[in-house]
């Protein structure tokens, strides 16, 4: 207090890595954790200082002083803060609860990948499976290294006398490959006409269906006209009975049964063919699809025919070098077998750390759902406890108000949110300006007598009330107001400070023991610091 203000410590208003905030530096000082509000920012001491200070607003708040910046969400975090329902731990519980979730997602994310491509692939995961392959495989390649170095040890140069055999074979099953491939292509042409037959069948069976549907539109429209004059000789016709039900120009009966059964019986026919017509062009079309995914593999096989034929008649080897060739081939055939074998047991202890990791983290998060629960379940309990103190406290005080306000006078049920920024008296939360500024004060004057009674609350037991004659209250009801509070305080058995600002103090309350420095005048109206 004695030292110069160039000595003072300075805060700054933002938190940095070398550096404390203001708030942080006074929540350290008064034993108080640090709490997330809106978003990711942190609450601070001027939203505390919004429920600690009542001030002169031009638009009453019954709770919070007016800020423009704010939100219901940090409403309800600051009301929940300083009545000590706010829990640190339950805050860092939920944070690491949605740390472990997204944990938990992402390894459920890269399982179900890897699920997906060898579902697709048809293999299999098991690390004791490929362990078994892989020593199987192992075994067999052990054997053909053995036969290969028996094998070279007795290679000879001996003629083999089944090149010929050989090579007819080849021949044979090289002709038999081209006559296959062949067969399909002309199979696929062939049926590739057909099928555009078909389409053109379907699409004029589907033009007669609406011709028919056309012109027996067209006979029930024409079919009630009457002729008066023969269309051929011009000859004046003689007009039939009204009763008589016969046609106006040929005197045949109406209302015969014969067309319209033709015309059905040629509508069901047409739609069977349809109907057959379109099964037989799927069918087509299938077998199309079949026959061309056939034909690459053709394709490959006469070009390997081609080729194997072709190494016969260039090159002849004895039948130890083929052998030879051929166990070479099948080592070479088996070592990228377990190359593969070890690739995919790796992967499998890939799955297998993922699924512990999974394990491990679900169950993490069933015991912290837990912890949050219990948690969660003490908050609500303290919650209800310091809204019982403070309602009681509020709907005291409002009694002892001058008989203004209905509602004040009765105050049975008080309730409040943060959240809304609102108190409720026996159902009603509008009331004259007066009446406005007395609730005001005396609910901010309930919340200190709650933090003197209730220890976890965190109010910092230090209320500012300015602006007592505010909303045109009238001056014995503004004295009333000053001498509730200074009763209430009188109560209070722990240490608290109440900074009360009027300019029309209670001759009750005009002496040393509540008034704190001098007069303000409009010769002296600031505070003399320097």
């Amino acid at each position: 207090m004695q030292a110069p203000i160039t000595s003072w410590e300075l805060y700054p208003f933002k938190r940095s890595a070398n550096k404390l905030s203001f708030t942080q530096s006074l929540l350290l000082a008064l034993d108080m954790p640090e709490a997330q509000g809106d978003g990711a920012s942190n609450l601070t001491m001027h939203q505390f200082l919004r429920v600690i200070y009542a001030d002169q607003p031009s638009l009453h708040s019954p709770i919070f002083r007016i800020d423009s910046f704010e939100s219901a969400l940090t409403r309800a975090t600051v009301g929940d803060y300083l009545a000590g329902v706010y829990d640190d731990r339950l805050y860092s519980a939920q944070l690491k609860k949605r740390e472990l979730e997204k944990g938990l997602s992402s390894a459920e994310s890269e399982l179900r990948s890897i699920f997906t491509v060898l579902s697709k692939s048809q293999q299999d995961v098991n690390i004791e499976f490929f362990g078994q392959q892989i020593l199987e495989a192992e075994r067999r390649r052990e054997v053909l290294l053995a036969d290969l170095a028996r094998l070279r040890t007795s290679r000879t140069a001996e003629k083999d006398k089944k090149r010929n055999a050989d090579e007819s074979t080849t021949r044979a099953a090289l002709d038999a490959g081209k006559k296959a491939l062949t067969s399909a292509l002309d199979t696929i042409a062939r049926r590739e006409a057909e099928v555009e037959d078909s389409r053109q069948f379907i699409s004029e069976i589907s033009n007669r269906l609406n011709s028919l549907d056309e012109s027996e539109k067209t006979r029930g429209y024409l079919g009630g006209l009457a002729f008066n004059f023969c269309p051929c000789c011009l000859g004046q016709i003689e007009a039939p009975a009204p009763e008589a039900q016969v046609c106006s120009l040929c005197k045949s009966t109406l209302g015969s049964p014969t067309g319209e059964s033709q015309v059905l019986r040629m509508r069901n026919e047409l739609r069977v063919q349809l109907k057959e017509s379109t099964i037989l062009l799927e069918a087509k079309q299938q077998e199309i699809s079949n026959l061309r995914l056939a034909v690459p593999g053709l394709r490959q096989e006469m070009r390997r025919l081609e080729q194997r034929y072709n190494e016969s008649a260039e090159h002849w080897t004895s039948e130890v070098e083929q052998a030879i060739e051929k166990a070479l081939r099948e080592i070479g055939g088996l070592d990228q077998e377990i190359r593969s074998l070890y690739e995919n047991q790796k992967l499998a202890s890939v799955i297998k750390s993922l699924q512990g990791k999974r394990d491990l983290l679900y169950g993490e998060i069933t015991e912290l759902n837990s912890t949050i629960e219990g948690l969660a379940h003490a908050q609500d309990i303290r919650k209800r406890e310091v809204q019982l103190a403070i309602a009681k406290t509020t709907s005291r005080l409002l009694k002892q108000d001058l008989y203004r306000q209905a509602e004040f006078k009765t105050a049975e049920h008080v309730q409040f949110s943060f959240e809304e920024n609102k108190i409720i008296v026996d159902g009603s939360s509008r009331f004259s300006e007066s009446s406005t500024v007395v609730l005001r004060h005396i609910f901010h004057l309930a919340i200190l007598t709650a933090s003197t009674q209730i220890p976890e609350m965190r109010f910092p037991r230090l209320l500012i009330l300015d602006g007592i004659e505010d909303g045109g209250i009238e001056l014995p009801r503004a004295h009333r107001l000053q001498e509730i509070i200074a009763a209430e305080c009188a109560t209070y058995e722990v240490d608290y400070q109440l900074i009360m600002a009027t300019s029309q103090i209670a001759p009750s309350l005009d002496n040393k023991k509540f008034v704190v420095g001098r007069q303000y005048t409009e010769d002296e109206r600031a505070l003399a610091i320097l």
